[in-house]
Formats: C-alpha cells, sequence, structure tokens
C-alpha cells in the first residue's frame, strides 16, 4: 500500500531537481567571520590607497580677495578638507596653515594677540610660523603654499 519513500539527502538531485543545502551554524558563522574580513581587509587596503596615492591630502586651490584681509588679519577656509588660516603680516607677507593638530588631529584655534596657536586637546601651542612651543605635538603645523596673483591670495597653487 504504501511506497517505501527514499530519502534524499542535501544536495542529491531528485528527480532532476537538487535541493538547497541545509543552514548550519558552522556555514553561518563562517560566513559572517569571511565578511568581517572582507570589510577588515577593504578597509586596510583603501587606507593604504589613501596614503600612497598621490595628491591624496590635496584639493583645488583655494582663492582669497585681498581686499576681505586687512594687514594683521586672517581669513579661515576649507583645503582639502581640511580647515585652514590665512596669516597676512603687518609687511603684507601672506602664511597659510592647515588648523589641524599634528598630535591627534584636533582643530587648533588662532590667538590673534598672542601670535600663536593653541590645540585645546593637550594643551599644544605653536607660534606663529606654525612651529611646537610646547605640548606633545610632535611636529609643526601644516604650512601650505600662497601665491598672490592680481587681487587675490591663491592657497595650494602649483
Amino acid at each position: 500500500m504504501s511506497e517505501p519513500s527514499a530519502q534524499i539527502t542535501p544536495g542529491e538531485k531528485a528527480a532532476g531537481l537538487s535541493l538547497p543545502m541545509q543552514s548550519t551554524r558552522r556555514g553561518l558563522l563562517k560566513g559572517v567571520l569571511g565578511g568581517i574580513s572582507a570589510f577588515g581587509l577593504g578597509s586596510i587596503l583603501y587606507a593604504a590607497y589613501r596614503f600612497l596615492a598621490p595628491g591624496a591630502g590635496g584639493g583645488a586651490p583655494v582663492e582669497i580677495a585681498l581686499s576681505d584681509i586687512s594687514a594683521g588679519g586672517t581669513a579661515f577656509f576649507q583645503y582639502g578638507g581640511s580647515p585652514g588660516i590665512l596669516l597676512r603680516g603687518e609687511d603684507g607677507a601672506f602664511k597659510a596653515f592647515s588648523l589641524v593638530c599634528t598630535h591627534l588631529a584636533c582643530t587648533v584655534t588662532w590667538n590673534g594677540e598672542k601670535k600663536e596657536f593653541y590645540c585645546p586637546c593637550h594643551d599644544g601651542f605653536f607660534d606663529g610660523e606654525g612651529k611646537v612651543l610646547s605640548g606633545p605635538p610632535p611636529a609643526p603645523l601644516e604650512r601650505w603654499k600662497v601665491e598672490v596673483q592680481g587681487d587675490k591670495a591663491i592657497i595650494g597653487a602649483v
């Protein structure tokens, strides 16, 4: 009356159809760990590319009108994704610096009265030339090239 039923294991073909593999905890764990590993490796490779790629930190040159900055004044801007400051000396000379501290990438502030930069994260001080005066920063602030063309200052000009 009843026919004996043949058992079909996952992955075997029955009448030309294949049955899906059953999921196991081990298979699920392998998939999750494989995904995490692929994401981690991708992150490391992307970071290495950004570090080694030419011009990865630079951006398009920034133009600031000379009329916007009086002698002894400042102008703030963004260059290559980083905040920056353009200083105009009393003699009319221009200097541009990144406002990113070289210690832990905090944003530094400019004190025009003392003519120095201050990093509030760990009490780091830099002079008006970007050199370290005190605190934990290991290197001076990044200085950017400034070129005056006509009635504007161009930061990051090549």
